[in-house]
């Protein structure tokens, strides 16, 4: 009976070390496409699903990253303005916050969406591929949510976006795991450690990894290297 037991240990074990094994191949064997394509526009009400704030969390994102009334913060890759909203309310009136994008759509749907809600506190951003235009040394916070896999040239875009950030500012980044069962097809979704060795070389260090909160996205936050 001791010896069945200690064959049965050992056969749990090697399937245990089997199936790790192949997720790991599964996932090399994943051929990455790189930068994904831009979020249509004509897909905005996909962004503002009713259901969204569910398994999105933003309160809870914004807790984590202690947003506070009178910051400054970046929403970039601000697409219909979900986030950008929300921060508004966060940082209020004495705050500021930038949605940047770089489909001129986007930003007239923010616009009116603002006009709309009287919300005063929202400077629209078009930027580029190549840089998200923010004032140098002016943010507290930046956020990109679901946008990293659509930059062109990621190090020195981030590094753009360092030069926006204060001396101790943050930089948060979510995307959507392979395991999700929904948002951008999978040849675009990126693993964190991809992300996390670009933000390195980019001169920032990762304080906060936070991989269950989100149902179905990963969420990393960095500082500059050099505080």
């Amino acid at each position: 009976m001791i010896q069945y037991i200690r064959h049965f240990k050992i056969l749990i074990a090697f399937l245990a070390i089997a199936n790790i094994h192949n997720i790991i191949l599964a996932n090399d064997e994943i051929k990455r496409e790189r930068p994904g394509k831009l979020f249509s526009p004509a897909k905005i009400p996909l962004l503002e699903d009713p259901g969204r704030d569910k398994w999105q969390k933003p309160e809870e994102i914004l807790n984590l990253l202690d947003i506070k009334k009178g910051q400054t913060v970046a929403d970039i890759g601000a697409g219909s303005g979900y986030l950008t909203v929300k921060l508004s309310e966060r940082v209020g009136a004495m705050g500021t916050v930038y949605a940047v994008d770089v489909q001129q759509e986007m930003l007239e749907y923010i616009k009116k969406r603002t006009d709309e809600n009287g919300i005063k506190n929202v400077i629209l951003i078009l930027n580029n591929m190549d840089d998200p235009k923010l004032p140098a040394s002016s943010l507290d916070i930046a956020i990109l949510l679901s946008t990293y896999h659509e930059i062109v040239n990621p190090i020195d875009f981030i590094k753009k976006i360092k030069q926006a950030l204060k001396p101790h500012g943050k930089l948060a980044i979510l995307e959507f795991t392979d395991e999700s069962p929904i948002g951008p097809p999978i040849k675009i979704r990126l693993p964190e450690d991809i992300i996390i060795e670009e933000l390195k070389q980019a001169g920032f260090t990762l304080t906060q990894r936070h991989l269950s909160l989100l149902p179905y996205q990963y969420f990393l936050v960095f500082t500059s290297s050099h505080q």
